[in-house]
């Protein structure tokens, strides 16, 4: 390695399925051994970085790599991952010359960084760790970044004097803690999202032109602000860079700091860029402002950007809560269907729709037969058992998706059929009347000897000149002919403006 660097009455049935236990997702070694050669890639590429600039680590990529990669599996399968992390350190170091003693002690160093960062953090905000959200992003940049790493350069320099007179220790600290600080706070994160499967939603093709006219702004500034030596424009990168923040949120506020440390940092070793006007200086503290410029950025955005997550996350939270309890608010609390009041909203909703399109809406009333007495002869509960099988018979015979089934009110249903004719309708009451009857249910006080139900069915074209009211009185009429005739019928009636044609089906 470089010197420098580097209860109830009732039986409980319990099903197959309840008794599933959640085994833990096996360990993939295809995916520890492409793992491996990933992390020895990177640990070449972090020492020829190295090489490049005078000796001076600019960017360790393995550690925050390996992190990300760790923190998102379970505990039992960190073993392997950090063995494969430390020999593909200790390989690359050998790889580029370095005696395996020194190889081994900074591979160590390490994985110290790894292993600390990921127990604590796991330990303290779970498995896997939540890295976006504000408190567990603020504790990684402070056990992680700033913590480990410091602990981690210590060793290493300590250990690499051992065999290599380097300088100062104090030198190759800092020049070894500020690259391993930039790779673990730019690294890791992009790892982590690029495992998120939300990540890819931002390369959909309705949003990738968007996506990348967003992230093509901080990287176009970079460019042109590091292109040139003549004056310091590296303030004019920040507000390109929080447009990122405001628009992809923490995702593109990760993948833009990538972009701009790649940008900056080849403009920087190839003597180009605003930070050559710093008189009296070398490029190793041309290289360290390099590093500072990009942890402040990462700093003042990262947790901006959390922020912003988060709070998104709250805003979906309470709309889908909002709309939850709208949905409770109109649902019947005993048979599931929609209430009175939701009843009433769609019915006023749909007459509108039908009257804007010209087309027929039709409305079946539905009453239970004869259920005041199922209630005398088989109680209040027995009674509401009944409610509750009708309903879903009536659910479960509806067809569309527009089709809207309610509870009326006491033993009344109701279903509203947008875009219906009244044959239409017709056809869906008899299917409706036939599955209850199909049921079964003994009911000794009805004359069929089983419990049935009564239909009045009513269709209209809205116009100016009639109200949603025509369509139920219509409908009224209907049931309550078909209850007149005999029950366990289907009367229909067309609701029109001047006046209303009856239909019968039995």
């Amino acid at each position: 390695m470089d010197e420098n660097r580097s209860s109830g009455a009732g039986t409980l049935e319990v099903s197959q399925a309840d008794c599933i236990v959640m085994r833990p997702e096996p360990l993939s070694w295809v995916h520890l051994t492409a793992t491996f050669f990933i992390l020895l890639l990177f640990s070449w590429l972090g020492i020829d970085l190295s090489r490049q600039s005078d000796g001076v680590s600019t960017i360790w990529f393995t550690n925050g790599l390996l992190f990300a990669l760790v923190v998102v599996r379970p505990r039992n399968q960190w073993i392997p991952y950090f063995v494969v992390g430390l020999s593909a350190d200790i390989l690359a170091d050998v790889i580029y010359g370095d005696p395996f003693p020194l190889a081994l002690g900074v591979s160590v160093a390490n994985s110290v960084e790894v292993i600390t960062s990921s127990v604590l953090l796991t330990r303290w905000f779970g498995s896997p760790f939540p890295l976006t959200r504000r408190r567990p992003l603020l504790a990684f940049l402070g056990v992680a970044v700033l913590g480990a790493t410091a602990v981690t350069s210590a060793m290493g320099a300590s250990w690499t004097l051992l065999f290599v007179n380097a300088g100062p220790w104090w030198m190759l600290f800092r020049t070894w803690y500020l690259g391993d600080v930039l790779g673990m706070a730019i690294i890791a994160p992009l790892v982590f999202i690029l495992q998120r499967p939300g990540f890819f939603v931002v390369l959909q093709r309705q949003r990738l032109m968007n996506t990348l006219l967003v992230l093509t702004v901080p990287a176009i500034a970079t460019a042109l602000v590091f292109s040139q030596s003549k004056d310091p424009l590296i303030f004019f990168i920040f507000p390109a860079l929080l447009l990122v923040v405001f628009r992809l949120g923490f995702p593109g506020t990760v993948l833009s700091i990538f972009v701009i440390a790649l940008i900056s940092i080849s403009f920087t070793i190839k003597g180009h860029g605003p930070l050559m006007l710093i008189t009296g200086s070398n490029l190793l503290h041309r290289i360290v402002i390099e590093q500072i410029f990009l942890a402040v950025a990462l700093f003042t955005c990262f947790p901006v950007a959390a922020l912003l997550e988060e709070r998104k996350e709250l805003q979906d939270s309470l709309l889908k809560s909002e709309q939850r309890y709208r949905e409770l608010a109109n649902a019947d609390a005993l048979t599931g269907l929609a209430n009175r009041r939701g009843f009433d909203e769609r019915l006023e909703k749909e007459w509108s729709r039908a009257e804007g399109r010209g087309e027929s809406v039709a409305l079946l009333l539905i009453d239970v037969d004869l259920f005041k007495s199922y209630n005398d002869i088989y109680g209040h509960i027995g009674g509401d058992a009944c409610l509750r099988c009708i309903a879903k018979v009536i659910a479960d015979t509806l067809q569309r998706h527009s089709d809207i089934a309610a509870r009326f009110g006491g033993e009344e249903f109701a279903v509203i059929l947008p875009a219906s004719e009244l044959d239409a309708a017709l056809r869906v009451a008899e299917s409706i009347r036939h599955a209850v009857l199909a049921m079964n249910l003994p009911h000794s006080g009805n004359p069929n000897g089983v419990q049935t139900i009564s239909i009045g069915v009513a269709a209209a074209v809205p116009d100016r000149k009639t109200s949603v009211t025509s369509l139920l009185t219509a409908s009224d009429h209907a049931l309550y002919r078909a209850k007149y005739l005999g029950r366990n019928r289907v009367e229909g009636a067309v609701a029109e403006t001047h006046g209303m044609e009856m239909s019968a089906q039995d």
